[in-house]
């Protein structure tokens, strides 16, 4: 009997705490999930700046499962308008009828619009950074256009906006895009001051998004200052030695060659100590293959094949010195790491322009960059076709 007892009160001991611990838990159905969230002005502006964000929204019942795909529209997408993020928050949460949740939160768009205004996308991204269970690993992209018409576009492969948009953040990147940028790397560039790149993506069809741009940002006012477009985002990777790998077209004796860059790296030396005008070198070294050539010239001969290593490596030195012009002349930001590169092997002389390096004086406008590119090209495949005696070889 005395056993009995004991074996009971063990078992309502047990059936306490698990209950105990699960008594305030809400349905699946009584959340909402967030998967993506856009930020736009809003149309009509008063005095304090008016912002328009839209949520959106997981529908479970609209999701794949084991037994088949699921009925209907995965997402719902609210909007709502304020000068608020937190109030206009609410205002969704209201709409939807059920409160919000971000543990799932992925994605975060802000239109360029809104950021080019001086200090409200580090106002907005302050207000994500210091929400409560906001994750750090959030992807940020900003949108030419309307930042939530972006989170309306459905595909055939994914159910869910916020997950395409996110899929083509993280998709393993070309020349004329940039690695993923979470929010916990935008807090870090805040926190010094530093200027930084942000993928920049609009609309292109109705099912599908186009990004081939990135978006410069300056680090002191946290404001977005220009973009660089296509062969301009391709060059600065071939300067910061990122995201090398991709198709590069060059002329070879009047006929086009298409070469496939395998690998690549750079390196950037300090020639001077003139704060005044800093002197930068930057060499370039390529390893590529001809993917695509249709002219006359027999590069399986080893003589000839140094006419496509040198007509790959003048395209590459132009890529990159046209996009330092734009970088240093025109938008005066450094984005090409030099600022990171004085940190780590001069300091001392990094200390002395540390406050005033794209910025104010802004040392770096001032200085000179020089670029040298070297290339290998391995052997061509047998594939190549040759023009001789007026045909195909």
């Amino acid at each position: 009997m005395g056993n009995r007892k004991f074996f009971l009160v063990l078992t309502y001991t047990l059936l306490l705490v698990m209950l105990a611990g699960c008594w305030d838990e809400k349905e699946l159905e009584d959340r909402a999930f967030i998967a993506g969230i856009s930020i736009d002005l809003a149309d009509e502006q008063g005095e304090k700046t008016r912002f328009e964000m839209t949520n959106q929204l997981v529908v479970p019942s609209g999701l794949p499962t084991a037994g088949g795909g699921g009925s209907g529209k995965a997402f719902r997408n609210l909007t709502q308008t304020g000068e608020s993020l937190n109030e206009i928050n609410n205002a969704i949460s209201r709409q939807a009828n059920r409160k919000t949740n971000i543990e799932h939160l992925d994605l975060v768009l802000i239109s360029k619009d809104l950021a080019k205004e001086e200090r409200l996308f580090a106002d907005i991204m302050d207000v994500f950074i210091r929400q409560a269970n906001m994750r750090r690993g959030i992807l940020m992209a900003v949108v030419d256009g309307k930042a939530k018409d972006l989170l309306a576009v459905e595909t055939e492969h994914e159910k869910i906006p916020a997950q395409y948009i996110g899929e083509l953040l993280e998709t393993p990147q070309v020349t004329e895009t940039t690695e993923p940028v979470r929010v916990g790397d935008i807090q870090e560039h805040l926190l010094t001051n530093r200027s930084y790149i942000l993928p920049e993506i609009k609309l292109y069809s109705d099912n599908s998004i186009n990004y081939e741009t990135l978006a410069v940002f300056q680090g002191h006012t946290g404001q977005m200052m220009g973009s660089l477009i296509g062969e301009e985002a391709k060059g600065l990777n071939l300067i910061i030695g990122e995201n090398q790998r991709g198709s590069v077209t060059a002329d070879v004796e009047g006929d086009q060659a298409t070469f496939l860059v395998k690998e690549g790296s750079s390196k950037i030396k300090l020639k001077n100590k003139n704060k005044q005008n800093l002197e930068f070198q930057v060499d370039i070294e390529i390893t590529a293959s001809i993917a695509e050539y249709f002219g006359s010239i027999d590069f399986y001969k080893k003589e000839k094949l140094k006419k496509f290593e040198k007509a790959l490596e003048d395209r590459i030195k132009k890529l990159a010195e046209d996009s330092a012009k734009k970088v240093k002349d025109d938008l005066q930001i450094d984005v090409l790491t030099f600022d990171e590169y004085l940190r780590m092997h001069h300091y001392d002389l990094w200390k002395e322009v540390e406050g005033e390096w794209d910025y104010g004086e802004n040392y770096f406008a001032k200085s000179n960059i020089k670029i040298n590119v070297t290339s290998k090209i391995e052997e061509p495949g047998n594939s190549i076709r040759i023009k001789k005696g007026g045909g195909w070889q």
